[in-house]
């Protein structure tokens, strides 16, 4: 069986990072990926995905991209389960990357960011002292502990 996916489109939201437990690095954020027009139509559609990344790679994403930013994903599907609030079972759908490559150079990135609005930069959280660390909220679909990392990039 195969679970590989190939994703090229541009930052949704600046990538946030947290630390898991153990200290891994976590970063998550969204793309918006084109497809084509359906038959009868001339308008692009757009697909919302989310994605989280581990390690190194969820270093260098928080460091070096932004929203806007366009990048190659490689990965795979991964899909979880909660139960809401309400006591209804809900699903969670996301692209685990391997692998996160900018694909605009620095210059391109300067002149895509010089033409929006002003910003604050990219959100990235400060790793506590090991004696003093906090857990993160819970996420909706539950911790993401080192184990959980399928690419063992820590």
């Amino acid at each position: 069986m195969i679970n590989s996916v190939v994703l090229v489109g541009r930052l949704a939201n600046d990538p946030e990072m947290r630390y898991s437990s153990s200290g891994t690095q976590i970063t998550k954020f969204r793309i918006a990926v084109s497809r084509p027009p359906r038959a009868g139509s001339d308008e692009e559609q757009t697909d919302w995905l989310n994605v989280v990344c581990f390690g190194k790679t969820a270093e260098f994403v928080a460091q070096y991209l932004d929203k806007g930013s366009l990048v190659g994903i490689e990965g795979r599907i991964q899909t979880s389960s909660f139960d809401g609030q309400d006591g209804k079972r809900q699903w969670w759908t996301e692209i685990a990357a391997n692998s996160v490559q900018a694909l605009e150079s620095r210059q391109e990135a300067e002149r895509r960011r010089s033409s929006q609005p002003a910003r604050q930069a990219p959100q990235q959280q400060a790793e506590p002292a090991p004696q003093q660390q906090a857990a993160p909220p819970p996420e909706p679909f539950g911790d993401i502990e080192e184990d959980s990392d399928p690419f063992g990039d820590q």
